[in-house]
This record gives C-alpha cells, sequence and structure tokens, in this order.
C-alpha cells in the first residue's frame, strides 16, 4: 500500500523527510534549495528588506519624490527578476507572466505618480 503521498509501506514520504526536525529534505536542501544557492537566497531577502527600508527613511528626510521613485524601481527590479526566475522563486505570488504584467504595471504607475509626491499640504 501506499500513503497519500505516494510512499511505500515502511518508507518515509518526501513530505515527512521535509518535516523533519532541522527542515533539511532529501540532498540537504531546505525549502527544495540547493544548499549552495542558501547563502544567495539570504542575500536576496536582505537585499530587498534594506531597499525597502530606504524608502520610509528616504521620505522621512524629506526626499518625498525620491522615496517614491526607488519604490517604482524597487518593484521594477523584481519584475525583472521574476521574469527571469523559474517558477517558485520567493517573489513568486501567480503565474510568471500575470507577476510581471502587474509588476511593470504597478512601477510605472509609481513613477507617474511620484511627480505628485511633492505637491504642498492643502490647508
Amino acid at each position: 500500500m501506499t500513503d497519500q503521498n505516494g510512499a511505500a509501506d515502511g518508507t518515509s514520504s518526501a513530505g515527512e523527510q521535509a518535516d523533519a526536525p532541522g527542515g533539511q529534505g532529501a540532498g540537504g536542501a531546505v525549502d527544495g534549495c540547493p544548499r549552495r544557492q542558501q547563502p544567495y537566497r539570504t542575500l536576496a531577502v536582505v537585499a530587498v528588506a534594506a531597499w525597502l527600508a530606504a524608502v520610509p527613511a528616504l521620505s522621512l528626510l524629506g526626499y518625498r519624490r525620491t522615496a517614491v521613485f526607488w519604490l517604482g524601481l524597487e518593484v521594477l527590479v523584481l519584475a525583472v527578476i521574476r521574469m527571469q526566475r523559474p517558477d517558485g522563486t520567493w517573489i513568486a505570488a501567480r503565474g510568471r507572466l500575470f507577476d510581471v504584467l502587474f509588476g511593470l504595471l504597478l512601477a510605472v504607475g509609481l513613477f507617474a505618480l511620484s511627480y505628485y509626491a511633492n505637491l504642498p499640504r492643502v490647508r
């Protein structure tokens, strides 16, 4: 007999290996990412977090238009990365085409609206 994951009696399925203590599945991979690529994956997440943290910092320093432009640039870069990376990466939300088109439209919208970021307050 086989279980719901397709493993035969007496053997563990891939899902059980991934849920094992330590979070490592077959081949020493965490979340399907080969061990040699894990530092790059961590570096990418840290770089995106730092880039996102720069947006409110720029805004608080008074560079509102630059902050909106910076955010639009980040969305554009992530859309280009999503276009080149295979399915299943950490920036994937839907299908590749949808993610890229949505990212490009969002970036264009942010670039267009960045002009209005420095308008004076209405009292």
